[in-house]
């Protein structure tokens, strides 16, 4: 991958809560563009007037820095019952028409918890003693049961019915403000990404796709990029370290297992030519790793 096919953005949040100078910071440190989190305890852009989101893009314009896009996140409870969807669609309304008014029609979304693509579960065959040849079993009356399978509790269909419906309304909304949503969610698989996308089928719907997240799957890069690489409309700058149960612990771009040459060669032959945008939030020295993972980055693709 080329320089010209990597833009460079970096999370507003990691200088703060004063967006005023983020632009000026993101120049000093050589990131051409910022993604800004649509609600902030120091901002909440959708609440900007028409005069305050001019001066919001003079502030960029006056730093020659891009508005990557906005993001949003839905909560914990994401779409489905007990969660205040409408609300939730409400609010994210009105940052596809910030979005659009600012020109940087893309809102990346933390869709919360999804459900997962139903799953039949077939009972292992018994094993008796005689397969078992000379092993001697204990003839008590548990002695032909073999151990199976416990399959996962079944997903109730209303988390299904709720999020489904939650995603068509969003999706409508999509096409009436001619916004892209890019979705990811730290609770759910690529399996429930993928499912909820498909359920959707709205051609303004992608995937946020965070490598952070690559790292906790089942599914391996290859399997992710393969069924997700036209259908990747961001790129979250993150890396990890990987412990048992695939549990992960945030490091700088380049110190966790993110095989980042492998990546930005997928997302070259899928043809991505989006953002990827550097986001320190989760570690303890934002600016440094930020730098680190800038310098890491332009390494691999010289």
């Amino acid at each position: 991958m080329t320089l010209d096919r990597l833009k460079l953005g970096i999370a507003a949040s990691a200088f703060g809560d004063d967006f005023r100078s983020a632009a000026q910071r993101a120049r000093t440190l050589g990131f051409d563009g910022l993604q800004f989190d649509a609600y902030s305890p120091s901002l909440n852009l959708p609440d900007l007037s028409g005069s305050g989101r001019r001066e919001f893009l003079r502030l960029l314009s006056a730093q020659d820095r891009q508005l990557i896009g906005l993001r949003y996140d839905v909560g914990p409870r994401g779409f489905g019952p007990g969660a205040d969807v409408d609300q939730a669609l409400d609010r994210l309304a009105r940052v596809m028409e910030l979005a659009a008014a600012l020109g940087c029609p893309l809102v990346c979304v933390e869709a919360g918890p999804l459900p997962a693509q139903r799953r039949t579960s077939e009972p292992k065959p018994t094993i008796t003693s005689d397969q078992l040849g000379l092993l001697v079993l204990s003839k008590s009356p548990a002695s032909d049961i073999s151990p199976q399978e416990i399959p996962a509790p079944p997903i109730d269909p209303a988390v299904y019915s709720s999020t489904d419906s939650a995603l068509a309304e969003l999706g409508a909304r999509a096409d009436r403000y001619s916004v892209v949503v890019a979705f990811r969610s730290e609770m759910s698989s690529f399996a429930a990404i993928e499912r909820a996308l498909k359920s959707a089928n709205c051609p303004w719907f992608g995937l946020d796709l965070d490598p952070a997240d690559v790292l906790r799957d089942e599914w391996p890069m290859d399997e992710i990029f393969s069924r997700f690489g036209p259908l990747i409309r961001h790129v979250r700058g993150r890396d990890a370290a990987v412990g048992g149960d695939r549990r992960t612990k945030p490091m700088p771009i380049g110190s966790g297992n993110t095989d980042w040459g492998a990546l930005l060669a997928n997302l070259a032959s899928a043809d991505y030519h989006g953002w990827l945008t550097i986001d320190p939030i989760a570690l303890n020295d934002r600016i440094a790793a930020a730098e680190l993972g800038r310098k890491r980055l332009l390494e691999i693709v010289k």
